[in-house]
């Protein structure tokens, strides 16, 4: 005789709105099966608004599971109620049977774990409703791949801060939003924080989360560029831009930085956090102390050594050491930096760019007037797609050295004024002009301009 029974109920947003599916009328009828078979219920599990796919997003699910001990048999009304994961579906399969528990869908009698038909149909069923679910996936793929690849247009209706959605589903430029999204750019550019464009958003803004702040600073489409979440394929002109290229990719490359100015365990600012890298591993060297507690010395020194023991660099600088060496080769540095980059002579990639479009551009009127067939323009052209793919990878990539930034720098006679300066306000006077330090075994220091 069955004790005790646990009564199972799942139903997903998409079900409730497409197919008026209840969580209600599943509660209702199997709690009717429970009275006709004089079953005693031990406790509803109700999983509202949870896909099937996974166990792990099914909270009530999991707590059910918690309770094995305690129930003799699971009811729920269909199989895709429970599972439409063959491994999960096996998986529940074997820890079912560690407790002598069964399950059954009362709206299908052949699914019933209890006998061994029951269990090779339900092993069946449960494969073929996987295989539809990953066919449904295939199709909705499709047709978002459509949807983003020709039409360029969103999947959803969700607004898109800087954007509205216009009836054909095209993001159309939000003009006042765009200036809060410029406004947040430059922000950033001229703190360097997130924390601090967070806040700045947050007060003159709008009232968002770090995260989606954090968001906004990274988000492509602000370039008109959407990536694809599945291959990370990068559809061009998906929809107007709104911030330059240039600014983009100039915050894009501040955040991987990845800066951590202060020492929250001791409360010091490091001028040069986030800017020196061993030269050896290529990780960041750690800013730290060496000293009495009031009486420290701040220094670098990487933590790959030091720490996880996998580098040989055992270079152990301090910070003063560093300041010292800058203040007395910056200058001759970077005029030797301006000059060779002067007498760089060197076709842009912007050139080369345009000179590949326009090879492509020939390339169309040769075949439009029938002087080379389809097969070879295929082949031709797609080479020149690559090419010119890999070429505005480069432009991107490329860190050529800011002479306009590194001159304006030589005419600042920053000597005269930078012992007068706090850590944090010299710490931002290197990083204007600095990309990062790199420091080898022998305490060889080079400077890499930005």
């Amino acid at each position: 005789m069955i004790k005790n029974v646990a009564i199972y109920c799942r139903v997903s947003t998409e079900e409730q709105k497409k197919f008026g599916i209840s969580v209600d009328d599943q509660k209702n009828s199997l709690t009717e099966y429970c009275k006709r078979n004089k079953y005693k219920i031990y406790d509803y599990y109700i999983d509202e608004g949870v896909s099937a796919g996974t166990i792990s997003k099914r909270k009530e699910f999991v707590r059910l599971l918690k309770d094995l001990d305690n129930i003799d048999l699971i009811i729920f009304t269909k199989l895709d109620r429970f599972s439409r994961n063959v491994r999960d579906a096996n998986n529940l399969l074997v820890e079912l049977d560690k407790h002598n528990t069964s399950f059954k869908a009362i709206d299908e009698d052949d699914i019933d774990t209890s006998t061994a038909d029951g269990r090779f149909i339900f092993n069946l069923k449960v494969n073929l409703a996987e295989h539809e679910r990953n066919k449904d996936s295939e199709r909705i793929n499709r047709v978002n791949n459509y949807k983003y690849k020709v039409a360029k247009t969103v999947c959803s209706g969700q607004k898109i801060f800087g954007y509205d959605i216009d009836e054909g589903k095209h993001l159309v430029v939000n003009l006042k939003e765009a200036e809060q999204l410029n406004e947040l750019y430059d922000y950033y550019l001229k703190t360097s924080s997130l924390v601090k464009s967070y806040t700045w958003f947050k007060n003159n803004v709008a009232n968002k989360s770090l995260g989606t702040v954090r968001n906004y600073l990274t988000d492509s489409k602000y370039i008109g560029k959407f990536i694809t979440t599945k291959n990370k394929e990068v559809l061009e002109d998906f929809c107007p831009a709104i911030i330059d290229e240039d600014k983009f990719y100039k915050v894009q490359k501040e955040l991987k930085r990845n800066i951590k100015t202060t020492n929250y365990k001791t409360k010091r600012d490091y001028i040069f956090s986030g800017l020196i890298i061993c030269k050896e591993c290529g990780f960041k060297m750690a800013g730290g102390t060496r000293g009495a507690r009031y009486d420290f010395t701040k220094i670098y020194k990487c933590k790959h050594h030091y720490v996880d023991k996998v580098c040989v660099n055992t270079t152990s600088l301090t910070e003063k050491y560093i300041e010292d060496y800058l203040k007395e080769n910056i200058l001759k540095i970077a005029e030797n930096n301006i000059l060779k980059a002067q007498k760089k002579k060197k076709i842009t990639s912007k050139n080369k760019a345009a000179e590949i479009k326009n090879k492509m551009n020939k390339l169309v009127d040769l075949y439009l007037n029938d002087l080379i067939d389809k097969d070879k323009y295929n082949q031709d052209y797609n080479y020149l797609k690559e090419e010119l793919k890999k070429e505005e990878q480069a432009t991107k990539e490329e860190q050529n050295i800011n002479i306009d930034n590194l001159q304006k720098f030589l005419k600042m006679d920053f000597l005269t004024i930078y012992d007068t300066l706090t850590d944090v306000e010299k710490q931002r006077l290197w990083r204007s002009i600095i990309d990062n330090i790199t420091i080898d075994n022998n305490k060889n220091i080079t400077i890499n301009f930005l």
